[in-house]
């Protein structure tokens, strides 16, 4: 048997991996994948290092099949293929909820780009989320 690479690996890491396996059957709950996001720590790739609690970055922002920018998000480090380490080689964790926060209007995301566990969620998506779900302490 040949061992497949990390980012395909059909094995959840974490229990956002777990939430999205679960999905696409019929009985599942999409809030419950979009409360796993929100509150897990995700990894962005960027091309630039982090130097310090309020450096910006740029991470990595790819194109989905209808040519829309999607910003590329990993549930775990091992997610992260080759190829978008070449283009971005710095993995930086942050939550999910800051993610959303922090993302413009125009632009959706794709969680696991290429990976066995992995969704996209269009620009409209994130606005919705958003909207519809808080942090606790903004309740």
């Amino acid at each position: 048997m040949t061992e497949q690479p990390a980012h395909i690996d059909p094995s959840p890491l974490n229990d956002l991996e777990e939430k999205l396996a679960t999905g696409g059957q019929p009985d599942a709950n999409p809030v419950d994948v979009i409360l796993s996001f929100l509150n897990s720590e995700v990894y962005l790739v960027s091309s630039d290092t982090v130097e310090g609690e309020d450096s910006q970055v740029e991470p990595l922002v790819l194109s989905n099949s209808d040519g829309d920018p999607v910003l590329a998000v990993f549930s775990h480090p091992n997610r992260v293929d080759q190829q978008y380490l070449e283009a971005a080689p710095n993995v930086l964790g942050t939550q999910g909820a800051a993610i959303i926060a922090n993302i413009g209007d125009e632009l959706g995301l794709v969680i696991n780009p290429g990976a066995a566990y992995g969704f996209e969620i269009n620009p409209e998506g994130v606005a919705n989320i958003k909207r519809d779900f808080k942090r606790a302490d903004e309740q």
